[in-house]
């Protein structure tokens, strides 16, 4: 009985660590691209499905190169 649970644990376990490591790697793009690195990575990770393809839309190009 415990193990859908237990199931459901890992599975939101996963996905956070997922939605928080996403959150990084566009936070750090971001900032290399002179955007708010802070703001995107929040944004990210709150409403990942949303916020992914909205930020390859509207990404500036590098900064320096």
């Amino acid at each position: 009985r415990a193990l859908p649970v237990i199931v459901a644990s890992i599975a939101i376990v996963i996905g956070l660590i997922v939605m928080t490591i996403v959150g990084v790697l566009i936070a750090k793009d971001a900032n290399r691209r002179g955007m708010n690195g802070l703001g995107w990575g929040i944004f990210t990770f709150l409403i990942c499905i949303v916020a992914v393809p909205i930020y390859l839309i509207v990404r500036k190009p590098v900064q320096g190169e």
